[in-house]
């Protein structure tokens, strides 16, 4: 054959048909590589190579096409099952060689990928085939080290994009039903940690969650799969300094924010029947124990509720629990006198029993025993004393105070109960005689 002659297109098709179906023995292609050993390429140490290529597109035919990948199928590939087929000293070569060679895609733009808009070019097989090879390959932090320094500066190719409805109902379709393990869960754990996302980033997330709405079916999954993470778990008073520090200076996310009347019903109905745990309660109160609210607060607190009314059933518990409330929360010196006389003469007592006026002394089963001191419910000014000059305590309150005192014997006597009131000045004076009171109403 001349040098620069050219075969016929039929010659060609002639030698491929012929070529067809046939591979070469195990023997052969060693025959082959044995008589190929020590030959220098042809193009070895020429650089800025040209390839034939260049530039062409659309060289093959899709019939073409179609006859080189018919020709290929059956076949094993010579790579297929082998790793590390080439030294460290080989890649270094081959990279070396392409260094300073230019991208044939270098500075295109408006490139058509071979597969835009195409959809199922992979089966589902060859897809699970691809998918089954790459489980369990892991990069090492070498690896993963050079692929993030390589990446850095350039700009992600899906920046400014937004995908269609379609395509992200696809997506959500496709993770349907998928459940990180939880060594996955721990690891992206891990890799957030430390990290805030930036007042952009936040801006942009609250507005893609503007206006939508999570089911009640999602509400509850949601609930049930993402228990709150402290939940059971305890601070250290170092973490808790720690939190506490990191949030100085900021500002609450809802201050100056007022929720609309839908939204405070909906939540007064989410907690309407919940109460909280005795030991729940227990922290709130020491938590608050010390603090005292701002006049402005106090102020706020009293325009809420004027004009509202407590229901029948809220007074009766409000009434209720008022009873089971000591006031004053130290019992007096005339009660504690009246206290040691009964325990010196073996009389059983209760003190503050629940009842209607709250009795300081309780003796089984119907006695009301009451400690009134002198100032406080009026003897004073039952002795002609006057208090028109006072602004809280005057000659009104008093005589309010008497008439309450009165009203409750009157009535705890209308309920079968003995009542007898004691004034501090005789308990303190007189003890033996209110003793022989007692002892009276006793028998």
């Amino acid at each position: 054959m001349r040098k620069g002659s050219k075969l016929s297109a039929e010659h060609r098709a002639k030698m491929s048909a012929s070529n067809t179906g046939k591979k070469r023995s195990a023997e052969t292609r060693a025959k082959l590589s044995a008589s190929l050993k020590g030959r220098t390429a042809w193009n070895k140490g020429k650089t800025g190579q040209i390839p034939w290529n260049k530039g062409k597109t659309g060289i093959f035919s899709a019939e073409t096409r179609a006859k080189l990948s018919a020709s290929l199928k059956g076949r094993t590939a010579w790579n297929k099952g082998k790793t590390g087929i080439y030294s460290a000293e080989t890649r270094a070569k081959l990279t070396e060689s392409h260094k300073g060679r230019t991208a044939w895609n270098k500075g295109k733009t408006g490139q058509i990928p071979w597969n835009k808009g195409k959809t199922g070019i992979y089966s589902a097989e060859t897809r699970a085939k691809m998918s089954a090879s790459m489980r369990g390959i892991k990069r090492s932090a070498e690896t993963r080290a050079k692929l993030s320094a390589s990446r850095k500066g350039r700009i992600a190719w899906n920046k400014g994009k937004k995908h269609s409805a379609e395509t992200i109902a696809k997506m959500s379709a496709s993770h349907t039903g998928k459940k990180h393990s939880a060594e996955a869960r721990a690891k992206l754990s891990a890799s957030r940690t430390g990290k805030k996302l930036s007042a952009e980033t936040r801006a942009k997330i609250s507005e893609g969650l503007t206006g939508k709405k999570l089911s009640a079916e999602t509400r509850a999954k949601l609930s049930a799969s993402n228990p709150r993470f402290w939940k059971g778990k305890k601070l250290s008073p170092e973490q808790r300094a720690k939190i506490s520090e990191s949030l100085k200076g900021r500002i609450v996310w809802n201050k100056g924010k007022k929720l609309s009347p839908e939204t405070r019903a909906k939540l007064s109905a989410i907690n309407t029947g919940k109460k909280h745990s005795a030991e729940t309660r227990a922290k709130i109160s020491a938590i608050n124990t010390g603090k005292k609210l701002s006049p402005e607060h106090i102020a706020k607190m009293i325009a809420s509720r004027i004009g509202k009314k407590h229901s029948a059933e809220t007074i009766l518990k409000i009434r209720a629990k008022r009873l089971t409330q000591v006031i004053p929360p130290k019992d007096t010196k005339p009660e504690i006198k009246l206290q040691e006389l009964l325990k010196a003469n073996n009389i059983p007592f209760t003190k503050h029993k629940p009842i209607l006026g709250q009795p300081d002394i309780f003796i089984e089963p119907n006695i009301c025993i009451f400690s009134d001191g002198d100032y406080w419910h009026g003897w004073l000014y039952l002795q002609g004393e006057d208090f028109s000059n006072q602004r809280k305590f005057n000659n009104e309150y008093f005589e309010k105070k008497i008439k309450r005192d009165q009203s409750i014997k009157a009535r705890l006597e209308g309920q079968g109960y003995k009542v007898l009131r004691l004034w501090e000045h005789e308990i303190i004076k007189e003890p033996e005689k209110c003793l022989d009171r007692i002892r009276a109403v006793l028998q």
